[in-house]
């Protein structure tokens, strides 16, 4: 009787020691939840006012309970996302407590009207716990616009989250001849990669939009071609428009182009970037490069603006520009590096960015290119300017960078440079208009750069250069009065 009655006793004892720990509430300040996934994504393109329900799960890894006194939506009443927790609705929640080594649900809805222009391409919030005071959240994602939607399908430590044209990208894929048109904006979400042997034709009017950080990869081999029109230009820039978002630099990365193709661009605006184009060997390629493989770029009537970093940076490649303006970047205008053959025609390169402190020239040539594994690659640029103008508000917008005893070969004609750069060679520099101190455009402060009146770029063009580029960039004439205007646009009444 008394083993009996000392067995119930132990088993009791046993019994309420565990209760115990499960009544415990773990106070540590390293609290930590395990979540099941770190992001929701609601990537159905919806075609009319509709709910999704998505869930994830929320895991306690300690042996005692865990109260998590907040789990909320950030964005409140307001947001798009709805959650229930274990159960219970409502975008916010107090005092929840998981069982030792126990979890709970987390339902999520997304309700998005995507014919509601009025709403963002992309719509994000966060579900956030807090948990010993330490916060932990996990991201919510959903498309709010009618759009053709890309979305990374590949994710590296090494590279930016992307996916090729058609989906996944792999070496057993066939190449694919992909065009992109207006019938609805275009959204991308990490990078799309045109692969190698892949070609992207984007036509007339169409809307490309980049969400935070990313951007369009021409990779060695793949083919871009821009076919904008005059009155249908095609459009890249962020996936926010509204203010005071339309007018803030580096919304989205680049358009990086490497080598292999005659790449080509069109009457396009290139605005609110990090840096407008990239057009480079690719970095991960050890040189020397095959000189036989195409490095080539022609970009045509087309602006590209409000760059938070660069406008048009290029290595060891083949530039052929007409009528291209690119105004405002956050350090240069125009970068150029090691040996390659950048030619400007009808060019304005203006630099008023009053969004940061710069103290960076707008145009800029370098004889280095350092690569991705920091290989440094010295050459010879040969950078012809035709009937163009580097402008800004520094007192030096024209500058170089030349070492280990090397070169850059220089035909500057009939241009107005800003700068303190030497420019006495006259094998180098013809017809020079240097440091001007009167007004050369309308209202630079505002966006204007159409030539004053009584601009000094007026009829200080060469008519040879200016019947290769008859057209300015608004499709006036500038060969009527055989006095062509410097730069992009011809003066008119």
């Amino acid at each position: 009787m008394n083993t009996q009655r000392l067995l119930f006793i132990s088993l009791l004892f046993i019994l309420l020691a565990s209760c115990r720990k499960e009544d415990e509430i773990f106070d540590g300040s390293s609290a930590q939840l395990n979540f099941s996934t770190d992001s929701i994504t609601f990537d159905t393109v919806f075609t009319t006012i509709g709910t999704s329900t998505k869930y994830f799960m929320v895991h306690n890894p300690y042996s005692e309970t865990v109260k998590i006194s907040s789990i909320r939506l950030t964005g409140g009443q307001q947001s798009n996302f709805r959650i229930n927790v274990d159960g219970r609705s409502g975008n916010s929640h107090q005092d929840v407590e998981i069982p030792p080594k126990d979890s709970i649900w987390v339902f999520v809805e997304a309700t998005v009207d995507p014919n509601n222009l009025q709403n963002p391409f992309v719509i994000e919030d966060y579900v956030e716990f807090i948990t010993n005071s330490n916060r932990q959240t996990v991201k919510l994602v959903a498309w709010g616009q009618n759009a053709i939607y890309y979305t990374p399908t590949t994710f590296s430590n090494n590279l930016p989250d992307y996916t090729c044209l058609t989906g996944p990208c792999g070496d057993d894929i066939p190449p694919v001849n992909v065009q992109w048109t207006d019938s609805l904006p275009i959204v991308i979400y990490g990078y799309v990669v045109v692969d190698s042997l892949d070609e992207l034709t984007i036509q007339a009017g169409t809307k490309v939009h980049f969400h935070n950080s990313a951007g369009l990869w021409v990779y060695s081999g793949g083919k871009l071609t821009v076919n904008g029109t005059k009155e249908e230009p095609v459009i890249f820039q962020g996936d926010r428009l509204e203010l005071p978002y339309s007018e803030r630099p580096g919304q989205w990365d680049r358009i990086w182009i490497n080598e292999g193709a005659q790449n080509s661009i069109n009457y396009a605006i290139i605005k609110n970037a990090f840096i407008g184009i990239q057009a480079e060997v690719s970095p991960f390629t050890n040189p020397p490069y095959d000189p036989n493989t195409p490095r080539y770029l022609e970009i045509k009537n087309t602006i590209i603006d409000n760059s938070a970093s660069v406008g048009l940076l290029s290595s060891i490649f083949t530039i052929d520009a007409e009528n291209l303006l690119i105004t405002n970047s956050g350090q240069h205008n125009v970068v150029l590096r090691s040996a390659g053959d950048y030619n400007f025609t009808h060019c304005t390169f203006a630099n008023y960015f009053d969004a940061a402190k710069r103290e960076t020239p707008s145009f800029f040539v370098l004889n280095s290119f350092v690569t991705a594994n920091a290989t440094q690659v010295i050459g010879v640029p040969e950078v012809q300017l035709y009937n163009s103008i580097v402008d800004g508000d520094l007192d030096n917008e024209f500058d170089t960078e030349v070492i280990n005893n090397g070169s850059i070969t220089f035909d500057v004609q009939n241009t107005l440079l800003k700068t303190t750069y030497n420019t006495s060679n006259n094998s180098e520099f013809q017809n020079i208009i240097k440091n001007p101190s009167s007004e050369i455009f309308n209202d630079p402060s505002n966006g204007d750069f159409e030539l004053f009146e009584q601009s000094v770029a007026r009829n200080g063009g060469n008519i040879n250069f200016a019947n290769q580029v008859p057209l300015d960039l608004n499709g006036e004439s500038r060969t009527t009065d055989g006095q062509p205007d410097l730069g992009v646009f011809e003066w008119v009444e």
